[in-house]
């Protein structure tokens, strides 16, 4: 008798490659770790076929998380397109099946997918409707707008839901912002922050750019930085981004915290979009209109205190390429040098800068105490202003200026029906403006690798209080030994199979 062959649905799948990107094991391992968790046995064949997409399966977003047997879809980038559409306008106006049909045929012609490719039957909309989740919604009308007023209403409201939920629970704020290399620089890049009450737990940041994949990112193993990275054709957080960066949020929460709910802040953006999101783990709470600015803790401190961080790298990055005599006028920071601020700017907002800000805006009953009572910015506030000075430009920015462009607030606008087919167009990078022209990374190689690192222990050994710091340096050393051994290794044996 056959014995027959056990498949896991798309969400089994997910967690599985989530599972196996943290936890290295067999594929007998990953069997028992499922069997343990589901109730069910695979084949190692399943692990294998199932672990071999693994990065493809982390970066797709799930149209049916139950579904185990699904014809794949066939132009993905036209449905993406199309759910877009309907997550931004469901709320301005009646979607009937007659205006998607014609909508999506409008995106497949922009799109130029073959004719003949979609038949765009009633059939075909349903389907598409139900692995995106879509239905009709009742229209409400417009809110009114918030003032003085609403903020004190809506105060104690936001006092009592938070008191539901202990301040050391993880991730209960969300707040994107824009940044870009320069005032006049094209390049754009979005940056999603979310952080819990006390300061304890940081998500890694989302990062939104242009480009899939940019030069810079080659012979780089992006993986490796602490961040999620996405990107459409005007590194907007869309509601599509939002919504899968919610779904992952409340997976990890339900993993980190056995399944113990957490509440979420949310503004009124554009793109937070919840419809027919189911969250085990997560409450969501939006914060009235016109209210962000004074009920927000992001926005009343932690977003700047990471932008002055932000840019105090900027600005020591222009610096060195100055001295190295460079034209101030033709820099271009590459975006894999902007993640890389970007990430260490949010790794230098300090816990007590979070518990102030909380403490600001007055949601939580009680105080977070703080272990530090000076200014946390008052150093990097003043080093700014140096480096800035430092520049010597005959029409210099002020440091308050520097840290409020107003284009940096812009990270959705609502787009025009006609807008849609650019934002998922394939050709719109081909247009001169837009050419990603940094040149790709060098590979660095092992022995130059120890050379420099030799080169850092040596300036380590003759500085003052360097003993941890020349520990660091040690096991980055026995990294990079182990990797020449298992080099040297694998040449051997391919020699040997000459």
């Amino acid at each position: 008798m056959l014995k027959k062959n056990i498949s896991l649905s798309d969400i089994q799948k997910y967690e599985l490659c989530l599972y196996a990107r943290d936890n290295k094991k067999t594929r007998t391992q990953y069997v028992d770790w499922v069997e343990q968790k589901w109730g069910v046995r695979v084949n190692e064949s399943t692990i294998t076929r199932t672990l071999q997409s693994k990065e493809k399966r982390l970066t797709t977003e799930l149209a049916n998380p139950e579904a185990k047997h699904h014809k794949p879809v066939a132009v993905p980038k036209l449905e993406l397109a199309l759910k877009e559409f309907v997550l931004c306008y469901q709320h301005k106006t009646i979607l009937s099946d007659a205006i998607l049909i014609e909508k999506a045929k409008l995106l497949a012609n922009e799109l130029e997918v073959p004719q003949g490719t979609l038949q765009f039957s009633n059939g075909w909309l349903q389907k598409f409707k139900e692995c995106n989740s879509i239905c009709q919604v009742k229209l409400h009308g417009e809110a009114n707008s918030a003032d003085e007023n609403a903020i004190t209403e809506a105060l104690p409201l936001l006092q009592n839901k938070c008191a539901e939920y202990p301040p050391d629970q993880p991730d209960r704020t969300l707040a994107t912002k824009q940044l870009s290399e320069r005032k006049k620089s094209k390049e754009r890049l979005s940056v999603a922050l979310c952080a819990n009450a006390d300061g304890s737990h940081k998500l890694p940041p989302l990062i939104i750019g242009k480009y899939a994949n940019p030069r810079c990112f080659k012979n780089v193993n992006i993986g490796n930085l602490p961040m999620s990275y996405q990107n459409n054709a005007k590194a907007w957080m869309l509601a599509t981004i939002f919504q899968k960066w919610l779904q992952e949020f409340d997976y990890q929460v339900g993993i980190k915290h056995n399944k113990q709910r957490v509440l979420l802040l949310l503004d009124n953006c554009t793109s937070h979009k919840i419809n027919n999101l189911v969250l085990e783990n997560v409450e969501i709470y939006f914060l009235p209109p016109n209210t962000t600015s004074k009920l927000q803790p992001m926005n009343s401190g932690i977003i700047m205190s990471f932008k002055k961080h932000y840019r105090h790298h900027h600005i020591r990055w222009i610096l060195e390429q100055v001295e190295a005599g460079q034209l101030i006028q033709n820099l271009k920071m590459n975006v894999l040098q902007a993640i890389q601020y970007i990430i260490q700017g949010w790794n230098e907002v300090t816990a007590d800068t979070i518990k102030n800000c909380w403490n600001h805006v007055k949601i939580l009953s009680d105080a977070i105490p703080r272990d530090n009572d000076e200014n946390d910015d008052s150093n990097i506030d003043s080093e700014l202003n140096r480096a800035i000075e430092a520049l010597h430009l005959s029409d210099m920015m002020q440091v308050k200026e520097f840290l409020t462009i107003p284009e940096e607030d812009v990270i959705y606008e609502f787009l025009n029906i006609s807008e849609f087919e650019d934002m998922f167009k394939s050709g719109t990078t081909d247009h001169p403006d837009e050419v990603d022209d940094i040149s790709e990374m060098e590979i660095i190689h092992i022995n130059e690798a120890l050379r420099s690192l030799k080169t850092v222990n040596l300036f380590l050994l003759q500085q003052e209080n360097a003993g941890e710091q020349i520990k660091l340096a040690g096991k980055i050393e026995k990294f990079i030994r182990k990797r020449k051994f298992n080099s040297m290794q694998q040449t051997t044996i391919n020699q040997y199979f000459v």
